[in-house]
Formats: C-alpha cells, structure tokens, sequence
C-alpha cells in the first residue's frame, strides 16, 4: 500500500519551473486515442517564490499556462508563464514589488501602509470563447493569450466594460471590476456568464453576460448586505446562484498594510450561510438562509421538474484560515477541514433549503460533461482523498455516479490534478469518454499527463512531460470539431454555411480539402456532409458568427 505523503513531497512539487519548452510528448504507457483531438490548455502558479522570497499562499503564484495539442497520433506540449505587468516588473527589479491575495511585500508597514498594488497573478484557469483564450484571477482583468504560441498579448478589458464607473471611492479601491475564474458557457446561447464581487462604499455582486461574438453586455450590479467570499456559483435556466459563507473582513486592516486580504477574511463561528438567486431575466433576487459552511467549487446544478433548484456542491464546515495555508507552506503537519461534496434543493416558493452529503470520500476540484451544465445531469469526476483524511493532500480521483456508485483511483505518492472530462463524440452518451489529468510524479519529480478511460478511470495511456509542473488549479478542453457544413474554398479564404448553429467550426487543414469537401458536396458525394477541422491548425476562429448561414470567414492558408 502507498505510504502516507510527506510534506516535503508537496513542498518539492511546488519549486519554481526554470524552462519555457515547445516539444512532442512521448506516450510512455498505453495508446494514444485516435478519435481524442483539440487542445487541452491549464493554469496554474509557476513559481511560489520571487527572486527568494516565499509566497504565503498558494493563490499568489504567478500564472504559468500549459497547452496540450492533441491530433489523434501526437501530442504536442508548451508551457508559458503569463506575462502579466507585476511579473515583468518583479522580474527586472529582481525583487517582490506587489502585494498579494495572501502575502504583504517584504518590509513591514514601512512597504505595505496604503499600498493598494496588488498582483494580479492570472494564475486560476483559462477560457477561450469567442476568437479569445484569456488566462483568468477573479480579482482583476483576465490576460488575453496567443491561443497557440500562449504569447501575452496583454490585459483585456471587453471593450472597456470591466473598468471600474461605479464611484470615485470605487475606482481608487478597485480601478479594475473584477471577473471571476469560473464563467459558465451557457450551452443553448454560446453566450459566457461570469461574475465577480465588488468591494466599495456599496458592496456589490457584478454580473457579466459575453455574447458568442466576445462582445460584452453592460454589466448589472445587485448590493450585497455584506461583503462575502465567493469563487464560484451554478448557472441554472433562469438563475445565478450563489453561496455567501457568514464571513468577516478587517477591511482596513488589509488597506492599511497590517494585514493581507486572506490575512483578515474570517469564518463567522455558528453564523448561517445565505443563498443568493439571480434571475437572469432581470428579476428580484432571492435570498434565502441557509446551513453554516463554506464552498469554493460546485460540481453542477439544475432546476428539477418541480422548479426546485439541485446545487451539488464541495462542501467545508468553515473556511480554513490563513494560518493553517501558511503552515502547510512551511511544511507543518497541519489538520484541515474535509470537503465533502453536499446536494443542495432550494425551493424557491417556499421558500426552503435543505442539504444532504453525497459521499463520505472528501473531494474537490469537481468536473463535468461540459454538454450537461445546468441540466439533470448522473457524473462528477474530482480529486478525492480517503475518508475520514484531514491532511490537506488529495491523491485519488473520484468518479461520482449519481445512480448510486463510486470510482476512485489511488495515485498516492503521487499528486492528480484536476480531472477534465473529454466527450468521447458530440453525440456520445454524458460520461463516456476520457479523463485528462497532470499529476505530478514524486519519484521523478517530473508530471505526466494521463489519460483515463472515464467509466472506470483506468490508465488508456500516459505521456511523460520534461519536467513538473507544480499543483495547479483549472483548466479547459478546446475540442476539434465535427459539423455539418456546405464548404466553399477560394484563394483568398473560406466561406461556410452551416445546417447546426452555435456549433465549434474550425479550418479544415488547408485550402486543397476545402474545395475537395466542395467538389464532393456538389456532387453528392459527401456522406451526411460531415467535415472534420482540427483546431491545432489555427489560433482562433469566431465559431459561432462562422456558423450564421452565409458568413464569410477570411484566414490565411495554414
């Protein structure tokens, strides 16, 4: 049996990454999925430490991107740290200039006392929507990337939306609205919903709705009764939904310099928890009372057939606190509260919330068939750890059935990281399919990507990375698509007219099989019009406009 993981095996895992590579992947173990092709892109902090001195949490890495290509016979890999202002500024003066999320500047009150310079450590996820990749931390701007060299291209505000017109006290506090790491992509509209909480003389919570084009609507802004902590939230049909843990802020504290932001966030002992609902229509939001805890991430959630709301949550008794991460980072022998994956039903009407744990395996980082969220959906996969484990270290990943039945996978000495689920088709049932993985490998000190076979998690095949990649946090899954398309190929691009809408339309490998698809098509010859594109040949396309009958699309040949 595996032995218990020490500290200093975490503690190792985390040492800065010194290389940037573009290289193939050797498969180690197993076969390389024909049918599994597209991009897998994560995030996560690459170094914990500048120039010497230790960050005190691990929310204050700077961002370092990886990118997975995946063409059905190779894989190609490159990793790149987000060049964010704060980094290329500490990287010339080879020193720690910005505060963090839990970590003050070197120096005491002499170099943190109203110094409102936070880093913005683009270090969370990554999305692409619309023709733009963009690495995500809920405190500020994402960061817009080279979708395939993950070059920095710099800030990105949508067209102005997130500067911060709420007030002047608002603006000096926070220039910049915040946009959260964990938007939802609502499946029937293509459009990305996010969110993100507003410190100011009005507590606010800031809703966004991005169009499939990239195009920002005007944000909308419902007061807070107190400031809380919130990470992420459950897109339903009609509604926002968000959980607001009984927390306290020392707010000047953290201005002043006597604190850092997690430094003054605490747990309200005994205090109920509230449920926020924003109608997306534009509504009244609801607030109901609910059970004491705190959560980071939601699994799903889904409105049933009596209207009821079903949160499936990653549960905490409390929030752990800033001394307890601090000394994990030390590498102390610390006791953390468990997550324990919980189902919230909220009847509306009532109005009424009950919760129910799900499992007594604690987990975290939850993922699900990107085609079933906010809807009744059966399958979760996590990172787990064993029950009754109150070490902070989770090395299992849980397949959560919810017919009744559970998968997990010891990878102890190991550390998994989030397991991304990849549909098997467009058209295959939810939960077949792969799940995608980095852990990182203790012996080596090295991470390899697995791929696991989802139902029952075991190994379909494993590629050896050149070096670790420290724990990280989120990441998504760009499929290449298949869609039905009537092709036409020109020397100057493509122009495509599609039967499905709001479908991924990608380029077809070059201009040759454009007019051959169009020949075949033409000629009936094309069985179902069914054209493959690879997504690894471009950097972007804006697949939803590319999918309005009769829009032209111009690129360069690839």
């Amino acid at each position: 049996m595996p032995q218990p993981t020490s500290y200093a095996d975490y503690l190792r895992s985390t040492e800065t990454v010194t290389h940037e590579v573009s290289t193939s992947l050797v498969v180690a173990e197993g076969t390389l999925p024909e049918t599994l092709r597209g991009v897998l892109y994560r995030n996560g902090p690459g170094q914990m430490e500048v120039f010497g001195t230790k960050y005190d949490h691990p929310f204050d890495g700077d961002g370092m991107v990886t990118r997975f290509a995946f063409t059905g016979t190779t894989v190609h890999y490159r990793n790149r740290f987000v060049r964010t202002d704060e980094y290329l500024a500490e990287t010339r003066a080879r020193r720690m200039l910005y505060r963090s999320f839990g970590t003050n500047v070197p120096g005491g009150l002499r170099r943190n006392f109203l110094n409102l310079r936070f880093k913005n450590a683009a270090n969370t996820s990554v999305v692409r929507h619309g023709d733009k990749l963009l690495a995500l931390w809920e405190g500020g701007l994402p960061h817009w990337l080279d979708a395939e060299t993950l070059e920095t291209r710099g800030r990105y505000d949508y067209q102005g939306r997130l500067r911060n017109q709420t007030s002047l006290i608002g603006r000096m506090l926070s220039p910049e609205l915040p946009f959260s790491a964990h938007p939802k992509l609502d499946i029937e509209t293509g459009e990305l919903i996010n969110f993100g909480t507003l410190m100011g003389p009005t507590n606010q919570l800031v809703s966004y709705r991005v169009q499939p084009d990239g195009v920002m609507l005007a944000p909308t802004f419902t007061p807070l009764r107190a400031l809380s902590f919130v990470h992420d939230f459950v897109l339903t049909p009609h509604y926002c939904v968000y959980f607001l843990s009984a927390v306290s802020f020392r707010i000047l504290a953290t201005l002043a310099g006597f604190s850092t932001p997690v430094g003054s966030l605490a747990a309200t002992a005994g205090a109920a928890a509230s449920l926020l609902l924003v109608p997306r229509n534009g509504g009244i939001p609801i607030a109901l009372p609910a059970p004491s805890g705190f959560i980071f991430h939601f699994a799903n959630g889904y409105e049933d057939e009596r209207g009821h709301l079903i949160l499936d949550a990653m549960r905490l008794e409390t929030l752990p606190s800033a001394q307890m991460v601090h000394d994990v980072l030390a590498g102390q022998d610390v006791s953390i509260p468990p997550t324990l994956p919980t189902r919230y039903v909220i009847n509306p009407v009532t109005p009424s919330v009950s919760q129910t744990r799900l499992t007594a395996c604690p987990a975290d980082l939850p993922t699900t068939d990107p085609r079933y969220v906010g809807r009744p959906y059966r399958h979760f996969w996590s990172i787990a750890g064993r029950p009754g484990q109150t070490t902070p270290f989770y090395q299992r990943i849980l397949h959560f059935d919810h017919r009744g039945t559970e998968t997990t996978r010891d990878f102890a000495p190991d550390f998994p990281g989030e397991p991304l689920f990849v549909p098997a088709s467009p058209e295959a049932p939810e939960g077949e399919g792969w799940v995608l993985s980095l852990v990182y490998r203790v012996a080596d000190h090295r991470s390899d990507l697995y791929v696991l076979r989802a139902s029952d998690l075991a190994t379909v095949c494993r590629l050896e990375l050149p070096h670790h990649v420290p724990p990280g946090f989120h990441g998504t899954w760009c499929p290449d698509a298949v869609a039905l398309l009537c092709v036409y190929g020109t020397s100057a691009g493509v122009r495509a007219k599609a039967s499905v809408p709001q479908v991924e339309i990608r380029f077809l490998k070059n201009l040759d099989a454009v007019a051959d698809a169009h020949r075949r098509w033409e000629h009936g010859r094309l069985e179902a019009k069914i054209a493959r594109v690879p997504s690894h040949d471009s950097e972007s396309v804006d697949w939803h406009k590319l999918a309005q009958a009769g829009t032209r699309y111009r690129t360069a040949t690839p």
